[in-house]
């Protein structure tokens, strides 16, 4: 085959692939909105330390130790490559002060690590790495924490399920499972 020939055949193949790339991130699902709680269930560990697997509900609607915290609901802002959560209604955490403001947590979804400050413990600023990137439809964050001689790991899956935005949290304890949480929020 000539030449110039193969390199045209390699220059359309190669235009359909970034074509294809650009019909894939167009189909990424923006998050952005208000939200609110409408279910929040638990597996795992009960609080007697018996397991389960069963969900159950719960009153919980913050997790320490986790980065993405929206509580009761939660405003979400999505652009490009960041994603920014403001007013979250964390006002259930023991000691809370309700009138001060939850501070606005801001992810870049680029699969880089970043430091942010823990949304749960904020007074003293705690601040933990966190690693946000696309998994499919859905958005992936983890962290690992060292604590008490263990590598604790959250990692929370964002997607949004008809008209719903899920937040699935699971935690590992040095590569065991130790509990999970999905959080159902609808659109205000």
């Amino acid at each position: 085959m000539p030449r110039v020939r193969r390199r045209m055949i390699g220059m359309v193949l190669g235009g359909l692939v970034l074509l294809q790339a650009a019909g894939l991130a167009q189909r990424q699902p923006n998050f952005s909105g208000e939200w609110e709680l409408v279910e929040a269930l638990v597996t795992g560990a009960t609080r007697d330390g018996a397991a389960s697997d069963q969900p159950r509900r719960t009153t919980s609607t913050t997790i320490s130790g986790a980065p993405f915290n929206c509580g009761r609901g939660c405003t979400i802002t999505q652009k490009g490559q960041t994603l920014t959560i403001d007013n979250a209604q964390l006002a259930d955490i023991p000691g809370r002060n309700k009138t001060q403001p939850t501070p606005s947590m801001t992810f870049h979804i680029n699969g880089r690590q970043m430091m942010v400050v823990d949304s749960f413990n904020w007074d003293p600023p705690l601040e933990m790495p966190v690693t946000a990137r696309r998994d499919g439809g859905r958005i992936r964050i983890d962290t690992a924490q060292q604590g008490a001689g263990a590598t604790l790991l959250w990692t929370q899956l964002l997607s949004l399920e008809e008209g719903q935005l899920v937040v699935v949290t699971t935690s590992t304890r040095d590569g065991e499972s130790r509990w999970g949480t999905t959080f159902r929020y609808r659109k205000r």
